[in-house]
């Protein structure tokens, strides 16, 4: 009998074993030898029992909603679901952050039982519809009913000196209700909301100094009346920096050319960022997409 229910932090154990199952391959590393950033890199924080804990005690703070999924009592899959109310053409959804089954129990019907409870919660809820953007998981999503509504690249984007009169402070507030109603032009590889979680690192990624060195900026921006939140983290390359934008009206020109100056004056020539296709001709000519993409699916409520 399949059976799905709220997670709670006892499932860490499972959980971990159930993203170990899919991300550890033969031949690769042997998981006991490896670090905890080692473990963090090969498939996130569930890779981990200590990190996928905290991350976990996060979602049920109140940033997100676990679930599992059982088998005769046996968690066996998991998934990770964000409300996030955004302008259109996103709405007030749920984002299907995660979802995944243990590689020896795929094919059972675990993650059929994880999505009708998601796009049920959704229609309790009273959202517009439920939305993933992870590729690998297409097939899925189709025999779901979920379609392809649009696509985004990750691109990097030079940096410039620019003409722009903009007020720039550090943002100390971690509330997510600053955002609530924002559009995300920027950095949005899943929902806003799931994406603000990854805003200050301290707070998921205590005990591994490997990510809590990497230099990060929280910045508020306002640009002759719009207003924005950047949250720009340091690259593996020289002169790189990765950003994400929350803000409250569409991408514009000005706060366009005041990112690519604040960015240039902290020392960065490029941005690496990740944009919807219908907005990049908004970041200007001479942008680079990397090969990295993404399609976006949802199914309406």
């Amino acid at each position: 009998m399949i059976t799905v229910r709220l997670a709670t932090l006892t499932d860490t154990i499972a959980i971990t074993e159930i993203h170990k199952s899919q991300k550890l391959h033969p031949g690769g590393p042997r998981y006991d030898e490896m670090t905890l950033y080692d473990r963090w890199q090969a498939g996130g924080p569930w890779m981990s029992v200590e990190t996928c804990a905290v991350h976990l005690n996060r979602l049920l703070a109140g940033s997100g909603v676990p679930l599992v999924a059982e088998l005769d009592g046996e968690p066996l899959a998991e998934a990770e679901i964000y409300e996030s109310f955004e302008p259109p053409p996103f709405g007030h959804h749920l984002h299907l952050g995660v979802i995944m089954t243990h590689a020896d129990f795929v094919g059972r019907g675990l993650g059929a039982a994880l999505m009708n409870y998601i796009v049920e919660m959704a229609r309790l809820m009273k959202c517009e519809r439920v939305m993933a953007t992870n590729n690998e998981g297409r097939d899925f999503y189709a025999k779901h009913g979920f379609i392809h509504t649009r696509s985004g690249h990750r691109v990097r984007v030079p940096t410039q000196l620019g003409r722009a009169f903009y007020q720039a402070v550090n943002l100390t507030d971690a509330n997510p209700e600053q955002i609530k109603g924002w559009y995300m032009p920027l950095g949005r590889y899943q929902s806003s909301r799931q994406e603000w979680d990854n805003l200050f690192p301290y707070s998921w990624a205590a005990g591994v100094p490997e990510i809590l060195d990497i230099p990060t900026a929280h910045i508020q921006l306002s640009v002759t009346g719009q207003n924005a939140i950047l949250f720009m983290r340091g690259s593996n390359q020289p002169g790189e920096i990765q950003l994400a934008c929350w803000s409250a009206r569409p991408l514009s020109n000005p706060m366009v050319t005041a990112i690519k100056d604040r960015a240039n004056r902290d020392g960065y020539h490029t941005i690496v960022t990740y944009v919807m296709d219908s907005e990049l001709p908004l970041l200007g000519s001479d942008v680079e997409q990397t090969d990295y993409s993404q399609d976006v699916y949802e199914f309406s409520l």
